[in-house]
C-alpha cells in the first residue's frame, strides 16, 4: 500500500481536483426553475384577487377552498418572488401585483401572462422530440380561425392600458412634428388604445385603426368607452394586402410584422404612398441580431417559437431596409425595453 501511495504522490494523482471557473450561472438557472409557473398557478387560482387588502393565509384558503398549509406556503413563495408582501403574518399585493394580476382592472395582464408561460412551457417540453425527429412544418401565414384575433382583442386592449407609456409612444408624443400632427393611422392597432393615447394628447389629431373586420368590431367598443368615436374611425382590412387609404401625418405600427415577414416590401411601398409629403411612420418590433443572440429576450423567443415551427423572427434591419427601399428618406433606429424585452424602434421619414 505504501508503494501505490508513493506512486500516486509522485504522478500528483493525490491532488483534489480543482474547478476553474465559477459554476454560478448554472445554479442561477436551476434556481430560476418553475418560478413562472408559479406565478401561473397563483393566477389560475385567483390569488391576487384576494390580497388587495392585508389578509392572512388562513382567510385566503378559506375564500378560495384550499388547504391552509399549501396556501400558505404558495403566499411565502409568491413574497419571495417580490409579487406579494408579507408582514406580521398578513399577505398584500405589491403595486405591479395590484395593477396588473387583479381581475377586472383596465389593465389586468393575468391572463396574458398565464397564456404565454404556457404556450412557452409547451414549446420547451417538445424540444427532446423536436430534436430527434426536426423542426415540424407550419405554415406561419396560414389563416388563424375567423374569430381568433376578435377573442384577443380584448385582452389585447388591456395589455395595450398597461403598456402604451412604456412603449415608443412617450417618444412620438416627445417628437417636434408631432403638435402640427392632424391624421394618422394605426395599422394593425388591434383594440385601438395605442391611437387614443395620441389622440388625447393632440386635440387636432384624428385616426384610423386598421385592423381585421372581426377586431375592429371588438376596438370599436373600446374606442366608445373613450368617447373618441367622433376622432377614431376603424378600418376592417388585412395589411398585407389591402389598401390603406392616404394623407397620414403619422403611421404607427407595433407587433405585426413578424407575421408578416414576407411581405415588407409591400406593405412598406403602401405605408410609403399612404403618408403625407413630411410625415412619419414609427414602427416597433422584436427583432435580432444576424448571430442570432441579441436582444436576449427576442433572440429567446425567436427561436423558442422557430423550434415549435413558427419562425417569427425578423433580422435586426430588416424594416429599416423595407423603409429605406420603400423611398423614404432617412430611417433613424433604437431601442427601447417593454415587459417583453428590448424591441427595436424604426422612425421614417418622408
Amino acid at each position: 500500500m505504501l508503494f501505490v501511495y508513493l506512486m500516486l504522490t509522485w504522478f500528483g494523482m493525490d491532488k483534489v481536483p480543482e474547478s476553474t471557473v465559477p459554476a454560478d450561472t448554472l445554479w442561477e438557472l436551476v434556481n430560476a426553475t418553475g418560478k413562472p409557473h408559479v406565478l401561473k398557478h397563483a393566477i389560475d387560482f385567483k390569488i391576487f384577487d384576494q390580497l388587495s387588502a392585508p389578509i392572512s393565509a388562513e382567510e385566503v384558503a378559506e375564500r378560495l377552498g384550499t388547504k391552509i398549509e399549501p396556501t400558505s406556503r404558495l403566499l411565502d413563495m409568491l413574497t419571495i418572488l417580490a409579487i406579494v408582501t408579507k408582514k406580521a403574518g398578513m399577505y398584500t399585493n405589491t403595486p405591479p401585483a395590484e395593477e396588473y394580476l387583479v381581475e377586472g382592472k383596465p389593465t389586468y395582464m393575468g391572463d396574458l401572462y398565464a397564456m404565454t408561460v404556457g404556450m412557452q412551457e409547451g414549446m420547451i417540453a417538445a424540444i427532446p422530440d423536436v430534436l430527434k425527429s426536426g423542426i415540424p412544418e407550419t405554415d406561419v401565414n396560414a389563416e388563424y380561425p375567423e374569430d381568433y384575433w376578435a377573442q384577443m382583442t380584448e385582452m389585447n386592449s388591456r395589455y395595450q392600458r398597461a403598456m402604451w407609456s412604456h412603449k415608443a409612444i412617450p417618444m412620438v408624443i416627445a417628437m417636434p412634428e408631432f403638435p402640427h400632427f392632424r391624421r394618422m393611422l394605426d395599422l394593425a392597432g388591434n383594440a385601438g388604445v395605442f391611437a387614443a393615447a395620441l389622440v388625447t394628447r393632440n386635440p387636432a389629431l384624428t385616426a384610423v385603426v386598421l385592423d381585421q373586420p372581426p377586431v375592429v368590431e371588438v376596438a370599436k367598443k373600446i374606442i366608445k368607452e373613450y368617447g373618441l368615436e367622433d376622432r377614431i374611425k376603424t378600418l376592417g382590412a388585412d395589411f398585407t394586402k389591402d389598401d390603406f387609404g392616404a394623407g397620414y401625418d403619422l403611421v404607427w405600427m407595433s407587433y405585426c410584422l413578424n407575421l408578416a415577414a414576407d411581405h415588407l416590401e409591400s406593405i412598406f411601398e403602401k405605408v410609403y404612398k399612404s403618408i403625407a409629403p413630411g410625415g412619419i411612420c414609427v414602427s416597433q418590433h422584436p427583432v435580432v441580431n444576424e448571430a442570432g443572440t441579441w436582444p436576449h429576450d427576442a433572440a429567446w423567443w425567436a427561436h423558442t417559437y422557430a423550434m415549435a415551427g413558427q419562425d417569427m423572427s425578423l433580422p435586426e434591419s430588416a424594416i429599416s431596409d423595407a423603409m429605406l427601399g420603400a423611398g423614404f428618406g432617412s430611417v433613424e433606429s433604437r431601442y427601447v425595453k417593454d415587459c417583453m424585452g428590448m424591441d427595436r424602434v424604426d422612425i421614417a421619414r418622408k
